[in-house]
């Protein structure tokens, strides 16, 4: 609207574990996994949004929109994408070691839970705001994990 482009760096990957934060926000895992070899990140000290709960999949959803639509965002910059892409991401050592962390349905190390979010965000903000950008900002060179299946 001004005559200038705006994109907002938003991490829906991990959030801090301090008092003030979401972690054990009702003394229970509300926002994280419960196991900690899914709901921790202990090199960066987070916790990991757990993907699987629809509440916490509409919190990042409903948050990116309320930017969108409150303060006409332009784009997108998803940060610390490789955090979700990978049960075994380790950003000091690259992938945690056998027993740290546990593997998806198939045997895999893909976050499976954490793909269908990003290309469920991904698809809601255009369908709702054609105009806007989205940004993964992913260290680990996985093309296309925002792009629908059937792409």
């Amino acid at each position: 609207r001004g005559g200038i482009g705006v994109i907002m760096d938003f991490v829906p990957a991990h959030f801090c574990k301090d008092a003030c934060s979401f972690a054990s926000f009702d003394g229970t895992p509300t926002f994280e996994y419960e196991d900690p070899r899914e709901g921790e990140q202990k090199d960066w000290g987070t916790k990991v949004f757990n993907f699987r709960k629809n509440e916490v999949r509409s919190f990042l959803l409903g948050s990116v929109l309320f930017w969108a639509e409150r303060y006409h965002v332009d784009g997108f910059r998803f940060d610390a994408v490789s955090s979700m892409l990978y049960r075994n991401f380790c950003s000091t050592e690259g992938f945690k070691r056998e027993g740290e962390w546990i593997k998806n349905e198939h045997g895999g190390n893909a976050n499976l839970e954490a793909m269908s979010f990003l290309r469920d965000l991904n698809r809601v903000v255009h369908q709702r705001h054609p105009g806007v950008v989205t940004i993964a900002e992913e260290s680990h060179a996985w093309g296309g994990v925002t792009w629908e299946e059937s792409d």
